[in-house]
């Protein structure tokens, strides 16, 4: 009985895991390596608006990440963003167990023609 329990909970913790059931849909690449907004959870509430971003590289970091997954809140009003959770993945696509990482709790700008402008577009768009 404990052993079904103990499946049934690991089967629910994969199911409710957001890399696993996410629509990631690409919105941009650079050298590298590829961008992707899940368009499904944009949510917006109160004035601004909630969006998650995964990034892909083509090479493992300095650290061994090939990808990293993170929950935004962008302003569409002032055209900036603060960040919200980030993780790093050993796997492609955000597969496998993140390493949590706290950011400063700071809103920033999008540089010019950057990904995060055009995410940050898309976002306030929908």
């Amino acid at each position: 009985m404990k052993t079904l329990l103990t499946i049934t909970i690991l089967v629910f913790t994969l199911m409710l895991s957001s890399t696993t059931f996410a629509d990631w849909t690409k919105v941009g690449e650079n050298k590298n390596g590829a961008h992707y907004v899940d368009f499904e959870r944009i949510q917006k509430v109160d004035g601004f608006v909630y969006y998650w971003e995964l990034g892909d590289y083509l090479k493992p970091n300095k650290d061994g990440d090939l990808s990293f997954e993170v929950h935004k809140q962008g302003d569409c009003k002032l055209f900036r963003s603060k960040v919200l959770s980030f993780s790093f993945y050993k796997v492609p696509m955000g597969g496998g167990t993140g390493t949590p990482y706290t950011p400063p709790d700071k809103w920033t700008y999008p540089s010019p023609v950057s990904s995060s402008e055009v995410i940050l577009k898309l976002a306030c768009s929908r």
